[in-house]
């Protein structure tokens, strides 16, 4: 029965990772753009689009140094040719903090980019349907700009970053081109994890690994226009769309802020706009892994218990249930289902422990090993395979974007992550079981504790939960 319960788990399971390699083998070359874009292939094009890229931070310690990258390598692109970039490109970043503000005026002062503009949320700010966490900043953005808050001629996208996000200027220009050349309105692009890479622990780098093959399948969400996943860095919007759309997301049915914004606002446009606004930009983002296992647990735990809320309340709307039948069981289903092979990594791990010293009990006595049938046996070897070749690929995407590794300690570093990762496979999974757990008991307390952003801030945040 171990065995029957554990090949039932992974084959689920594995047809996620089919899905994933399906995409990895036959639209590799839509992944990510190859082609170099140069200055003067986008001075040619002549129809470039206003950019702003957006950070939306809560202030929280730690957060000054990484936003301060990602406007730098802003800042490099425009220094290439001021004339063409620097009347499109525009870094605004809004913060819920007083003391970030006047650090963040200081540092854009620091930066030899002129198109940097810091805006606080005012404490006392509220939204019609009482939006909290990080939906209430990006509202408020997108009340600024509705009233012409740095209102520019032409067309205008917003490029949402997170705190640490970096988008280096060979991928700029590539956006660049994209955009002057797309009418996708709501695009995304793949992410790697290469920064303050060696500050994290060999669990989160391995928990990392498993991240950039998943956006092999968000490349095929995005094309196909059902937002069954959307993250919140590296996603790009057309202004217009979010003016209209907004982030005014509201309370969940629960009464709890929502968590999940990027998802809730990904459904709103796919109800609202239809699939045809969604695309794939193929642009790589560069951000960090969390330092610690603690960090990690509460950043996935926060993802399921988002999309969670956002299921219940995507049932509840109109524009859902005027759907066609096929169109609700494909939203609603398939995202299930990716949470559910998510969860069921622990009961996977669990049982197959479980069947395992069992049957190693059955050895060390004597007893002829009960095997399963052959093609079982080579169904679970498939999918073992195709899950440490997941990891394998995320891990070198991670390395290799990391320039301060040479070619053989990308290699020592790829042995050490596999080895680790049947450990990082539990932690992270357990992350998921435990916030469909939770949910499934009424527990859906939320709140917004960013991933911190450096590993002094890490510690500090560990320190204090010792001492609770």
């Amino acid at each position: 029965m171990l065995g029957v319960v554990t090949a039932l788990l992974i084959v689920v399971i594995g047809v996620r990772y089919l899905l994933y390699f399906r995409s990895y083998f036959f639209f590799w070359h839509r992944y990510r753009q190859l082609e170099p874009a140069t200055s003067e292939m986008l001075a040619r094009l002549g129809n470039l689009p206003n950019v702003k890229i957006q950070v939306t931070t809560r202030g929280t310690a730690g957060s000054l140094p990484v936003i301060e990258r990602g406007l730098r390598n802003v800042a490099r692109l425009v220094d290439e040719d001021p004339d063409l970039y620097a009347g499109k490109l525009w870094v605004e970043v809004f913060t819920e903090s007083a003391a970030s503000k006047r650090a963040l005026d200081t540092m854009a002062d620091s930066i030899p980019f002129e198109n940097v503009l810091v805006v606080e949320v005012p404490t006392d700010y509220e939204t019609p349907n009482l939006t909290r966490f990080k939906a209430r900043g990006l509202h408020y953005a997108v009340e600024l700009r509705r009233g012409g808050f740095n209102r520019l001629p032409g067309r205008t996208v917003i490029v949402h970053f997170d705190e640490e996000s970096v988008m280096e200027p060979p991928e700029l220009r590539k956006l660049l081109r994209f955009l002057a050349t797309t009418d996708k309105l709501l695009c995304e692009g793949p992410i790697y994890y290469p920064f303050e890479y060696c500050d994290a622990g060999p669990v989160c780098r391995a928990m990392e690994a498993g991240r950039p093959i998943n956006c092999y399948e968000c490349r095929h969400v995005m094309e196909s226009g059902v937002p069954l996943h959307l993250h919140g860095s590296n996603l790009v919007i057309d202004e217009e769309l979010e003016n209209r759309l907004g982030w005014d997301i509201g309370l969940t049915k629960d009464g709890q802020p929502f968590i999940a914004e990027d998802y809730v606002f990904g459904v709103k446009a796919y109800l609202t706009e239809g699939p045809e606004i969604f695309g794939w930009h193929g642009s790589v983002m560069l951000e960090q892994p969390p330092f610690s296992i603690r960090s990690a647990y509460r950043q996935r735990y926060r993802w399921v218990l988002g999309v969670l809320q956002g299921l219940q309340m995507i049932r509840l709307m109109h524009e859902f249930q005027a759907l066609p039948s096929a169109d609700r069981r494909r939203l609603l289903w398939g995202t299930r289902y990716r949470l559910a092979t998510f969860a069921l990594g622990l009961p996977a791990g669990v049982v197959s422990l479980l069947y395992i010293t069992y049957q190693t009990a059955r050895l060390a006595t004597g007893i002829p090993i009960q095997r399963l049938p052959e093609g079982v046996m080579l169904a679970l070897v498939f999918v073992g395979f195709l899950w440490l070749n997941s990891s394998f690929i995320g891990v070198w995407y991670n390395v290799s974007s990391n320039p301060s590794f040479t070619f053989l300690q990308r290699w020592i570093e790829t042995t050490r992550v596999l080895a680790v990762a049947p450990v990082a496979g539990i932690f992270e999974s357990a992350a998921a079981a435990g916030a469909v757990l939770m949910w499934a008991l009424g527990r859906r307390q939320v709140s917004w504790v960013p991933t911190p952003k450096t590993k002094a801030a890490d510690e500090a945040v560990l320190d204090g939960a010792a001492h609770e």
